[in-house]
């Protein structure tokens, strides 16, 4: 009820996904040119075969942290931050008093200030902690992932990762509408505002649901499915697999890109 008292809902499956969304979920489809695991290898894998005989959540986030989930290194533009509260700042509201609680991502993907914003030092400091996530200092982030545990040591179940995705998501959403605002005001005829895209992930080890999210108007955030994979399918692994390390590089590459004119707009602009 607090979510969509905060005009963040999730969408019907058959409603169709706004063009500008769609442009990048059919860019993160695509086939990849980089080696990939065998099919055998993944139909022999014993650990993968435990998490589908039943797991706790512990269990589920330590296999995929190193079969799916690359942690980048510390010269990487890339970092990604386990288990940190969100910033109040990040959280949409309208205000009603029925808030939303800090989402506490189980992953959270976003940029390390000092690798990825070396030439935008200057701006961001007169932004303060508007593109600061949590107390890790993670910036703009854009892929957030939730676990859950399934079985006789399970329990959890994936709607509720899917709700912890929907308010996370949201939030990631948000911090980037927030920099747009700013873009908005910005004088100079460069400044465009960036793709307030962000995608999520559910899984409880045996399925995986990819998650998209974004703004309308100004004011509606609203998550839509992009798939599902059944994990001990060797095509449908693959498949979710090839996702994830394609919104790494659309994080990496095309929207860091865009960030970072963006910032080098607003300085020139005079800090905005």
């Amino acid at each position: 009820m607090n979510l969509a008292a905060n005009n963040i809902f999730i969408r019907a499956l058959h409603d169709p996904l706004p063009p500008r969304v769609a442009d990048i979920v059919r860019l993160i489809s695509l086939d990849r040119g980089s080696p990939e695991p065998l099919r055998e290898d993944i139909e022999q894998d014993e650990e993968l075969n435990e998490l589908w005989l039943g797991a706790g959540e512990h269990q589920v986030e330590h296999y995929f942290k190193h079969a799916i989930f690359p942690n980048p290194g510390p010269i990487d533009s890339l970092r990604r931050v386990d288990r940190q509260p969100m910033a109040k700042h990040t959280v949409p509201t309208m205000g009603f008093g029925l808030n939303i609680s800090n989402p506490v991502p189980d992953m959270l993907y976003g940029y390390n200030r000092p690798r990825a914003f070396h030439q935008q030092q200057s701006q961001l400091i007169s932004m303060g902690a508007e593109m600061v996530a949590n107390d890790e200092g993670l910036m703009h982030p854009f892929l957030l992932v939730e676990f859950e545990g399934q079985g006789p040591s399970g329990g959890g179940n994936l709607w509720a990762a899917t709700n912890q995705c929907l308010g996370g998501s949201a939030s990631c959403v948000n911090m980037a509408e927030t920099f747009n605002q700013r873009l908005r005001q910005c004088r100079s005829s460069s400044a465009r505002p960036i793709d307030s895209v962000v995608f999520s992930v559910a899984t409880n080890g045996t399925e995986a649901r990819l998650y998209v999210t974004w703004c309308q108007f100004q004011l509606d955030y609203y998550m839509a499915r992009v798939g599902s994979f059944l994990l001990h399918d060797p095509e449908h692994y693959l498949n979710f697999r090839k996702y994830v390390r394609n919104i790494l590089d659309w994080g990496n590459g095309q929207r860091l890109d865009r960030i970072r004119g963006s910032l080098d707009c607003l300085f020139e602009d005079g800090g905005n």
